[in-house]
């Protein structure tokens, strides 16, 4: 199945509330200009492997420029949580084709990584990428509808339980690249020296931790 025919779903925060979790350690500004550079950088990447329609959907205009510029559509959802707004992008998909789904926060991901995942779910079954605090980096579906995205908390388990029931192939992919979204300064720090050019750009005005100093 060319990757063509499979629709990539980036979903990502209102730039508002995008990570909040940052607290007192970036202004809203800082915080607001981060979050599009980190998708700046994911949208490079993929756009090496994948040619194929890209959906943006947030809550916040914000942005609409990038995701235009890198070719991608945006859907504008009511800003009622992650799940709710896949759910609304994943009404824009045809039926029967595939999807790759993704949260905005990957700065990291590389090109192969992406690859690996838009070749997986060229054929039909679910593919989970986990992240290393048991959620879930990528979710790919083919089709569209193989099973309800449920992101959150333990969502990798969740994932795969969900693949099982509804009799769909299952594939875990762990991708070094894709095992960590950036949350917080310590996951920033843990992947400042593998993210793109955008997210690289603004490192000198971010008050990272030093590294092995943040996790018990």
């Amino acid at each position: 199945m060319p990757r063509a025919e499979t629709t990539v779903v980036i979903a990502v925060q209102d730039a508002g509330r995008a990570k909040s979790r940052l607290g007192p350690d970036l202004d809203p500004g800082m915080r607001r200009t981060l979050v599009i550079a980190m998708l700046d950088d994911l949208l490079t990447a993929l756009r090496e492997v994948h040619a194929g329609p890209v959906t943006v959907v947030s809550a916040d205009a914000v942005y609409d420029a990038i995701a235009r510029e890198h070719g991608a559509q945006t859907v504008r959802d009511a800003g009622i949580g992650y799940n709710a707004a896949v759910l609304l992008a994943l009404q824009t998909v045809t039926p029967g084709m595939a999807v790759l789904i993704l949260p905005g926060d990957l700065p990291q991901a590389t090109a192969g990584d992406l690859a690996t995942l838009l070749d997986a779910i060229a054929t039909p079954g679910v593919v989970v990428a986990p992240s290393a605090d048991g959620g879930t980096c990528a979710l790919g579906l083919h089709p569209v509808h193989a099973i309800t995205p449920a992101f959150g908390p333990d969502s990798a388990r969740l994932h795969r339980e969900a693949a099982v029931a509804a009799g769909a192939a299952l594939t875990v992919l762990a991708l070094q690249s894709l095992s960590t979204d950036v949350d917080t300064l310590d996951d920033l720090a843990d992947v400042w020296d593998r993210v793109g050019e955008a997210t690289t750009a603004l490192l000198e005005h971010l008050p990272l931790p030093a590294k092995g100093t943040h996790r018990d």
